[in-house]
């Protein structure tokens, strides 16, 4: 996990992995669970990191960055976890310190929005929401994978990051969403985890990135008081850091994405387009 803020939490950072084992497990024992947390959900790449660590500068709360991309074999614990094998609360009992912050980021926590219900019954939740070509442009970028591809070859495939769930995701799976190629199983993965937000809206705030983009620190301020925080610190020397990756958003999507593949993102999505008025 990188540190993107001076606010975010994670385990002691050491060459010689017996001390940071021992570091990590000393931490989890010792923890407390925070009780009513503010868990910032949205589909990866949809700006919540930033989102996230902007609101721990802003306010001065500490912040925990994706801790179940945190634990070892973390693809296998997802499998599992999406298999009903193991369960969500038994994670946050071995894990305490990844769930001791105010403030939570994970982009997988939308896809297991009830259990987070369930053992989160008091938390305050933020949903990032992006535009799905945007979106998905920005998670190929992250990849190295062109955007204009029938099918994805051995060739991606074998450049695909080693750790991690990005093969499994862009398969269709975790969670497991329809689609014929890359792109369809990216859109349709975006279109559930807005489907989620939609069927709770009610109970959760919405961010759009887009409005987010326009106004950093009006953003995060507006943010922070309507789910009662104050934002005692300046974050106008921090909006411009980059705590992700740049991508290409200033090409055109028909160079990214070519017709066809563009035309099935905006075809699986365009319902929940018009929501968003994207």
């Amino acid at each position: 996990m990188q540190i993107v803020s001076s606010f975010i939490r994670e385990p002691l950072k050491v060459v010689n992995k017996a001390p940071k084992l021992l570091k990590t497990a000393y931490l989890h024992r010792t923890a407390s669970i925070h009780p009513e947390p503010i868990i910032i959900l949205g589909n990866p790449k949809a700006g919540t990191t930033v989102i996230a660590a902007l609101l721990g500068k802003a306010t001065g709360k500490e912040v925990i960055i994706d801790p179940l991309y945190q634990i070892k074999n973390n693809v296998n614990f997802r499998k599992k976890l999406q298999a009903k094998k193991v369960t969500f609360k038994n994670f946050i009992q071995k894990h305490k310190f990844y769930f001791s912050s105010e403030i939570i980021k994970d982009p997988y926590f939308i896809f297991i929005y009830e259990e987070i219900l369930e053992c989160f019954p008091k938390a305050k939740k933020i949903f990032i929401s992006r535009e799905p070509s945007d979106n998905i442009r920005s998670i190929l970028n992250r990849l190295k994978i062109p955007g204009n591809l029938q099918f994805l070859d051995d060739y991606y495939k074998n450049k695909l990051p080693k750790e991690g769930a990005w093969k499994l995701v862009l398969e269709g799976q975790l969670p497991f969403v329809p689609g014929n190629n890359y792109i369809e199983n990216l859109a349709y993965r975006w279109n559930l985890a807005t489907d989620i937000y939609m069927a709770n809206r009610d109970y959760i705030v919405l961010i759009r990135y887009e409005d987010f983009m326009k106004n950093k620190v009006d953003a995060i301020t507006h943010l922070a008081k309507h789910i009662g925080l104050d934002p005692i610190h300046d974050i106008s020397d921090r909006v411009n850091v980059k705590y992700q990756p740049s991508g290409n958003r200033n090409v055109d999507l028909i160079e990214i994405f070519g017709k066809d593949n563009l035309q099935k993102i905006e075809t699986i999505c365009g319902e929940r387009i018009k929501y968003f008025d994207y």
